[in-house]
C-alpha cells in the first residue's frame, strides 16, 4: 500500500487551509428616513411601463385595467385613477 499512497501524494495538491471569515463590521444605525410621497404619475411616467407594470399601477389605484386594450388607452385610465386618488 505504501507505493499507492507516494503516487497519491505525487500527483495530489494539498487542499488550502481554510481562512477564517473577517468579523462583519458594526455599522452606526441610522435613523429611518421620513416616508417619501409617492414620485408623481405623469402620463410620460407611464408610456415608459409595460402593459404588466400598468396593470399593476392601476391596482394600486384601486381600478382592474384589461390589457388587451392598446397601451394609450391603459396609460388614459391609471392617469385618470391617479388623479382621483
Amino acid at each position: 500500500m505504501g507505493i499507492f499512497n507516494w503516487l497519491k501524494n505525487l500527483f495530489s495538491t494539498p487542499a488550502p487551509a481554510p481562512t477564517p471569515a473577517p468579523a462583519p463590521k458594526a455599522e452606526p444605525k441610522k435613523a429611518e428616513p421620513k416616508a417619501k410621497a409617492a414620485p408623481k404619475v405623469t402620463k410620460a411616467s407611464l408610456t415608459k411601463l409595460t402593459k404588466a407594470n400598468l396593470e399593476e399601477k392601476g391596482r394600486e389605484f384601486g381600478i382592474e385595467v384589461d390589457k388587451r386594450q392598446t397601451k394609450d388607452k391603459i396609460v388614459s385610465q391609471v392617469l385618470a385613477a391617479s388623479k382621483k386618488a
